[in-house]
């Protein structure tokens, strides 16, 4: 597909189309599957939704209306056989293929006929390309609607004779890059050798960019370049998901944080293994609460501290040996004791917690290789038990904004837990302090 300004302004403005001369929908089971044929289209609505529109005709009205008319045991996990796969050809002879299909039937028994309704998460196309089997580098180019900050370091040149800076040019894990900024989408390129970028990379891409900028960040159009083919995946984005912007770990807005976004880029994609980590899926909690409200905030950011915690640091929250030894002579104190077996199961119990992970220890040792201050993890517990056990907030305007900077130092040390994480050394915010200040983060030695 060639993606020139025309081809990306219809897909910012929620306006592109396919139109297919036959398109399959196949039931998803080995057993007899329902299968509807016809021509129709794929086109994005007014939100940006991929929605799909087959016209067929009725061959066998018993079997091929079974499907609209099924009822569902309610509380029950959908079966996979209740969803359908797609495969169309366009006008131009490509192919494309979608899966996990949920349709919607209008029949009309008096014309034999019928048109099938569905809404798409993606659609995908993939072409052999054979010429290319031996060529020693991959493809990646991403559009993403919506504005985003990043660092710039390239100038691009206006029909005009003006220029604007809006490129960003580096070099990171051996991949080449380049963003472009425009008014409403961004776009990515990178390039590298086959070994280096492979089909995945992407959405460790999209991750780390989300972390950076703030947003949950939604790529409309992925095309892929894997050695011997091409896989160009094209995606819902629907305009009315709620996506405000989280306090970022970066400044975003100057030239010199170019050099922070270089870093933080390289070193989450060389340090974390496999995208939908459990660092990323913990950030992602706390955007979620972000867009409702500062409780729901300090709840999530509490209980996503205490799992990056478990997740990534469980060795420095385990007891030392000399304290397990001595749990042990307890225990058996408490054995030969005149106390009642209830009181002795309640001490038991708590002793036997030792050998699990404190998320406090762990904290109280990073405190000492000085990556965390004491403050930090104290107004961690604060706002970790406050928000367990809530009361009603208090309104008063002194406890609502002691509230507040609790929930910003805590996201303070949510992003330290990332940098240590990923191993990023360098500039960052800190919301830590009454005035937001930028800081340098460096991993001190033991």
């Amino acid at each position: 597909m060639n993606f020139n300004k025309k081809t990306i302004s219809k897909f910012i403005s929620n306006s592109f189309e396919i139109d297919c001369l036959d398109i399959c929908l196949t039931q998803k089971t080995d057993k007899d599957p329902i299968i509807y044929t016809g021509p129709g289209t794929i086109y994005q609505d007014l939100h940006g939704m991929l929605q799909l529109k087959l016209y067929a005709k009725i061959n066998d009205i018993k079997k091929e209306l079974s499907h609209p008319f099924k009822q569902l045991p309610p509380g029950k996990i959908i079966t996979e056989d209740n969803y359908f796969t797609l495969r169309a050809n366009d006008m131009l002879g490509n192919e494309w293929f979608a899966d996990n299909i949920w349709i919607s039937v209008n029949a009309s028994p008096h014309t034999a006929s019928m048109v099938i309704k569905s809404t798409l998460d993606d659609i995908e196309n993939i072409e052999l390309n054979k010429a290319r089997s031996n060529t020693e580098k991959n493809y990646l180019y991403i559009i993403v609607p919506g504005q985003y900050k990043i660092p710039c370091n390239k100038a691009e040149d206006l029909p005009n004779g003006g220029w604007c800076l809006n490129g960003t040019v580096f070099s990171a894990n051996e991949i080449d890059f380049e963003f472009k900024n425009y008014d409403n989408y961004l776009i990515i390129y990178a390039k590298a050798k086959t070994e280096n970028l492979d089909k995945d990379l992407y959405l460790k891409l999209i991750e780390v960019l989300s972390i950076f900028t703030g947003f949950i960040v939604r790529p409309i159009v992925i095309e892929n370049t894997q050695k011997d083919k091409d896989i160009l995946k094209i995606k819902s984005v629907d305009n009315s998901f709620i996506n405000k912007k989280l306090f970022p770990p970066f400044k975003q807005f100057t030239k010199n944080e170019f050099k922070s976004f270089n870093c933080f880029l390289e070193k989450y994609l060389a340090n974390i293994e496999a995208p939908f980590s459990d660092l990323f899926g913990f950030w992602h909690k706390i955007n979620r609460a972000w867009q409702s409200s500062i409780m729901n905030s300090s709840l999530s950011i509490g209980v996503s501290i205490e799992g990056i915690l478990k997740s990534y640091f469980s060795q420095l929250g385990l007891a030392d040996e000399n304290i397990l030894q001595q749990a042990e002579e307890a225990k058996q104190l408490i054995e030969n004791s005149d106390l009642g077996e209830r009181i002795k199961g309640r001490l038991f119990g708590s002793i036997g917690l030792l050998k699990n992970t404190s998320p406090k220890g762990a904290l109280n040792q990073m405190v000492q290789k000085k990556w965390l201050n004491k403050a930090m993890m104290n107004e961690w517990g604060k706002l970790r038990n406050q928000s367990v056990h809530p009361d009603k907030l208090n309104q008063d305007p002194i406890a609502i904004q002691k509230y507040i900077d609790q929930i910003d130092t805590c996201l303070t040390l949510f992003y330290r837990l990332i940098f240590i994480i990923i191993k990023y050394e360098g500039s960052y915010m800190d919301y830590s302090e009454g005035i937001w200040s930028e800081k340098k983060f460096k991993l001190k030695s033991e």
